[in-house]
């Protein structure tokens, strides 16, 4: 039997418990608590090793030349194994998302004649990196125990990498995520859960087909990063007085209410880093796919990052916006009959190789004379 008992004291700094087993004598154990912060800019320590550190100056210019031509044409094979069994949709299938960069806003215009505001994602190479089943992701990660069998009844996790990097610079232990495969390093992973029935094989390429037009997506980014700022720009406070004595104090935050304990409580808000925090937005439309270049227009300026910032996409799931008949598990544009046009419009939008007005040629009988007629006279009936 095991039987544990806690007490807290001192405002939930520490905490003292006491552990009965059966047959061994009582053990009293302090637990200390310790508090997280709101965000790291470092990545986690479980995390291999990304970029290598080594120097180049020992290298000769035509040793370079070979390294490099070595790297660059090694051939990869992205589906060395057999092909995994397709899943089948069902309204509990939950599909991957891609990794999307930023590139801008830019105006639209409905066949209404409004102006609309649409953010611009440009989606590079994205493979399938990786493939963990439920049982091994619960078992081997802290977070595969939260999320493994919480949400759904069995949810997997599935690896995306964006953009090929050159393997010279990154280190063999983050080279060896890919060589197991049999794929190209990549500059950015992004871990998405999935169901079991919307499992990717490694080496599948992921396009901007991936969605159709119409679709509701979420995306999620990590916010503009601002630095320190002070309260006024972090907060939105009003300030001091500009006169009435105020000397080198217009931006402070002034008063923080500490009255009774002396201390400054958890989540005061006072001057810090701001922004560099994940966002996400939540129901947003797909109103253009440029498949040539692998462009997603999306609706609105309210994806967060800036300029430059890679976003990931992934279906909605809000009530009312929820996904229908998608491509499962995901487009394969080789499978297609027909070759895909260059661009997919919403019905919303204008479509400029159409004409936007259309006239109609209307003949109506003039009530005046056609003077290019010779007048005749007439001619009286008796």
């Amino acid at each position: 039997m095991l039987r544990i008992t806690t007490s807290f004291f001192c405002q939930h700094a520490t905490a003292s418990a006491s552990v009965t087993v059966s047959g061994l004598a009582p053990l009293n154990v302090t637990l200390v608590q310790k508090r997280g912060t709101r965000r790291t800019t470092t990545p986690a320590r479980w995390l291999p090793k990304k970029i290598e550190t080594y120097s180049h100056e020992q290298l000769t210019s035509e040793n370079e030349a070979f390294l490099k031509q070595t790297a660059t044409s090694r051939v990869y094979s992205p589906l060395k194994d057999e092909p995994w069994e397709r899943g089948t949709w069902t309204e509990s299938s939950k599909r991957t998302g891609i990794i999307a960069q930023k590139i801008g806003v830019i105006p639209q215009w409905l066949t209404s004649g409004e102006r609309t505001l649409t953010t611009m994602l440009y989606v590079p190479e994205n493979h399938v990196i990786s493939y963990t089943d439920p049982e091994t992701w619960f078992r081997n990660s802290l977070e595969g125990k939260k999320k493994a069998y919480n949400r759904m009844p069995r949810a997997a996790k599935l690896t995306v990498g964006a953009i090929n990097a050159d393997p010279r610079k990154l280190s063999a232990a983050y080279r060896g995520l890919f060589d197991r495969h049999g794929l190209p390093p990549k500059q950015h992973l992004a871990s998405f859960v999935v169901s079991e029935d919307a499992k990717l094989q490694p080496g599948t390429q992921l396009f901007a087909t991936h969605f159709k037009i119409g679709q509701w997506v979420d995306c999620t980014a990590k916010t503009i990063d601002w630095g320190f700022q002070g309260v006024m720009h972090r907060w939105g406070m009003r300030g001091q007085p500009e006169s009435s004595g105020t000397t080198k104090a217009h931006r402070r935050v002034g008063s923080v209410g500490s009255t009774s304990d002396a201390r400054i409580w958890p989540g005061k808000r006072l001057p810090g880093h701001m922004g560099w925090e994940w966002r996400s937005t939540r129901g947003v439309r797909i109103f253009r796919i440029n498949v040539k270049e692998q462009v997603i227009y999306i609706r609105g300026c309210g994806v967060p990052g800036e300029i430059g910032e890679f976003v990931l996409i992934k279906d909605s799931y809000c009530e009312g916006k929820e996904v229908k008949d998608p491509y499962f598990p995901t487009h394969y544009p080789s499978e297609e009959t027909e070759p895909l046009p260059e661009e997919y419009l919403f019905d919303w939008l204008q479509d400029f190789q159409q004409p936007s007005i259309q006239f109609e040629e209307v003949t109506t009988k003039s009530t005046q004379r056609d003077k290019t007629v010779k007048k005749q006279a007439k001619v009286k009936k008796r």
